[in-house]
């Protein structure tokens, strides 16, 4: 028996705890360092190795889901992060801990991939709009609200309950995925094991560059990132010689829409997750504020995209993706210019709520068509390898984005309202460049052209939910 809604309900509640574990630590980690006592090094990488276990091998993850059923890897993922995140809470010292958010991290990855296949699978290609926009809203408000969370979770309970929070929201979503989620067979094609190998190697040595590059000399993160990029050419090739038995397929990068689709959401996850550690402490440690008083500014981020979420995905289905994806990110770079001007020009921290408004309207708006856009070009064959590519696009984004506006802030740090200024302008370049990504998006019918999930996949439009 399938439930489409009950499904992806499921799903939202796995791709919730992935986001929220990404930046509920920041508000506790003080007090983490007090009670286990440990080095800045230590921390940093509480939150660190969780973003490298997760972001590496999103690519293996995905073909995995089209090999073995993305519902088994999906419900395996979500098991898993149970477990860890519950070690997490009953972690004796920091290295415990640092290893505890690695399985959480790999977990992570197993999950994060399947969730836009198994969309696909339970609803047509008219419904899918609506489903990415409450998807979308999961994902703006799982990373806003991990300060938000975090600081009430320690305030009222413990730092551990950060953790442990995790737990009942992943049983319940393991429970209702094996009963809602729709499965299937999965594919009988071998998984390129040498690929793996250089992806997850080449991704692992770059993401750890990108994260590591404060605290290791700067010989080893230059050899580790000429390392990266060796090895990454190499997996580029391998891809190209074996074709359809590829983790990335040439099939995929040949989409237009796939291309301008990874374009743009990786603007879009450079800015949203790169840009929340940078406004806090602007507004704390610059502007004086409380946490709860700096979680509050940014609020209306989280409230008002998740109410308007679900009726942009509905603009989604009626016009299709290309023209509300402009408009949200045209919405982020008009954004990070309102909160940018508190910045310059020193005025009340209070005015970069409306900033926040904004950002919600464009965390509402953007979401949606993008993934839309980027499923609907590949094959449904591909759906798995094409959904780790997209998602590994977006989390290694995020990451340089977080590694570049740390570097700025601490090369600025004598200056800190240039530092917080360079920063808010560097993003609002890329959101700009976002938008040129999303201008690039293929015309669908309702636009006055041939729509890219026309092109690609004709059948899907008429597919079943419980289609395999």
């Amino acid at each position: 028996m399938t439930n489409k809604w009950a499904g992806l309900a499921a799903l939202l509640a796995g791709f919730f705890v992935i986001l929220l574990d990404t930046t509920i630590v920041a508000v506790a980690s003080p007090i983490i360092q007090k009670d286990l006592h440990a080095s800045i090094s230590g921390l940093f990488w509480v939150t660190a190795g969780y973003l490298l276990a997760f972001s590496v091998p999103l690519l293996v993850a995905g073909r995995l889901g089209d090999r073995y059923d993305p519902k088994r890897v999906f419900l395996a993922g979500i098991g898993s992060f149970a477990v860890a995140s519950a070690l997490c809470g009953l972690a004796p010292s920091v290295g415990w801990l640092v290893l505890f958010r690695v399985v959480q991290g790999l977990a992570a990855a197993a999950m994060a991939p399947q969730a836009l296949t198994l969309i696909r699978r339970l609803f047509i290609a008219d419904e899918r709009g609506r489903a990415l926009g409450l998807w979308g809203t999961v994902a703006s408000a799982g990373a806003l609200l991990g300060p938000l969370l975090g600081g009430l979770l320690t305030a009222a309970l413990d730092w551990r309950w950060i953790f442990l929070v995790n737990v009942p929201i992943c049983c319940a979503a393991l429970l209702m995925g094996l009963r809602w989620i729709p499965g299937s067979r999965g594919h009988t094609a071998s998984l390129d094991l040498p690929g793996a190998v250089l992806s997850t190697t080449g991704l692992g040595l770059l993401v750890w560059a990108l994260l590591a590059w404060r605290d290791t000399p700067a010989p080893a993160i230059a050899a580790a990132g000429a390392i990266a990029v060796a090895l990454l050419a190499g997996f580029v090739v391998r891809q190209r010689r074996i074709g359809s038995a590829a983790l990335a397929p040439p099939t995929v990068f040949g989409s237009a829409g796939f291309l301008a689709a990874s374009a743009a959401v990786a603007a879009l996850g450079t800015v949203v997750i790169a840009m929340a550690l940078p406004t806090m402490l602007y507004l704390q440690d610059v502007r004086g504020l409380g946490p709860l008083e700096a979680a509050l500014v940014m609020t209306p981020d989280a409230v008002v995209a998740a109410l308007l979420s679900p009726a942009a995905g509905r603009w989604v289905d009626r016009v299709g993706p290309r023209r509300p994806a402009i408009l949200g990110m045209v919405l982020l770079a008009a954004s990070l210019t309102l909160i940018g001007l508190v910045v310059v020009l020193g005025i009340d921290p209070w005015w970069a709520a409306p900033g926040a408004v904004v950002l919600g309207i464009a965390n509402a708006v953007a979401w949606s068509p993008l993934s839309v856009a980027a499923m609907a070009s590949v094959n449904v064959a591909d759906a798995g390898a094409a959904s780790g590519v997209f998602s590994t696009i977006r989390q290694v984004a995020a990451a340089t984005g977080v590694a570049v506006t740390g570097a700025i802030l601490a090369g600025l740090r004598a200056s800190p309202t240039l530092a917080f200024s360079v920063v808010f302008a560097l993003m609002t370049v890329i959101a700009s460049a976002g938008v040129v990504a999303a201008i690039r998006l293929p015309r669908t019918s309702t636009d006055g052209g041939r729509g890219s999930e026309d092109a690609v996949v004709p059948q899907s439009r008429h597919e079943s939910p419980e289609a395999a």
